[in-house]
């Protein structure tokens, strides 16, 4: 996930750098982060294309930063995301395995505003194929990372990951966690509670994994995500190089499937009070 949402953010970054505007969430250069604690229950289409969005971080929840209307659609008070088969998935061979050159077209949200510290929880129901990978995370400018990761075929594990200013360590920092029923059979709920000291993953409200502060300190510096982040959540393709694919347990077979979906009943963000002014 961490390489596919760098490329988007930074694409959303410099088109709003080239409108004047030097930070997506429009936060005061000096003070407190200004943070939005809110659920969007999806009753409406709180949810802008980013070569629309008018950088006005009221104006909309979410920043679709994809670039295609066509991956998702909000009903019955549930998000709908996507991926979308390709023209032509042309499938290669490479050192890993089999991965495809073309991908499938997905959805990924970014919120409007940042938040420094605090819970964000989202209600998903996932699609299991392989190849497929749902994720719910926070992002900051540099590369501070949170993720929960929900790949495809292990439909009863989960994954939880971290990442400290785009310092990429694979297979370093992550975790497995099991999960029950699997998440393609039903609804879970999956928590990231973020602040100054630790780090708490959750599902269904059972704490799975504590990260602390004080267990990071490597290099002369704790390396522990705290800058402001975006919440992001988006659904992608991971059959575009051959070790993704296999991480991903791809690639997808787009001969079999038209769409892949998963389901979001609700995103919740909560504020840290100590380190956001908060609006609502």
């Amino acid at each position: 996930m961490v390489n596919f949402i760098k490329k988007s953010l930074a694409c959303l970054v410099a088109v709003l750098l080239l409108n004047g505007v030097s930070d997506v969430s429009a936060a005061p250069s000096k003070g407190k982060n200004v943070c939005r604690s809110f659920t969007d229950n999806f009753d409406t289409n709180r949810i802008v294309e980013f070569n629309k969005y008018n950088k006005n971080p009221s104006s909309a929840n979410w920043i679709n930063l994809a670039g295609s209307r066509n991956t998702y659609e909000v009903k019955n008070g549930q998000l709908f995301a996507s991926l979308l088969k390709p023209a032509n998935m042309n499938r290669q061979k490479g050192p890993d395995g089999s991965f495809n050159e073309n991908l499938g077209a997905g959805v990924s949200l970014n919120s409007t505003r940042k938040m420094h510290f605090g819970k964000i929880t989202a209600r998903m129901k996932i699609n299991g194929v392989g190849g497929c990978v749902t994720a719910f995370i926070t992002m900051s400018d540099n590369g501070d990372e949170i993720d929960w990761e929900m790949v495809g075929k292990d439909t009863k594990h989960v994954q939880s990951n971290y990442y400290f200013d785009g310092i990429i360590e694979y297979g370093v920092h992550g975790g497995i966690h099991p999960v029950s029923p699997a998440f393609t059979d039903a609804f879970h709920t999956y928590t990231i509670d973020w602040q100054p000291e630790f780090i708490k993953w959750s599902i269904d409200g059972k704490v799975v994994r504590t990260l602390k502060k004080s267990d990071t300190f490597k290099d002369g510096r704790f390396q522990f995500p705290n800058s402001p982040s975006h919440v992001q959540f988006g659904i992608w393709d991971g059959s575009g190089a051959s070790g993704t694919a296999q991480w991903a347990n791809g690639p997808i077979d787009w001969n079999k499937h038209k769409k892949l979906t998963t389901i979001v009943d609700f995103i919740k963000i909560e504020c840290n009070r100590e380190h956001n002014t908060i609006i609502n």
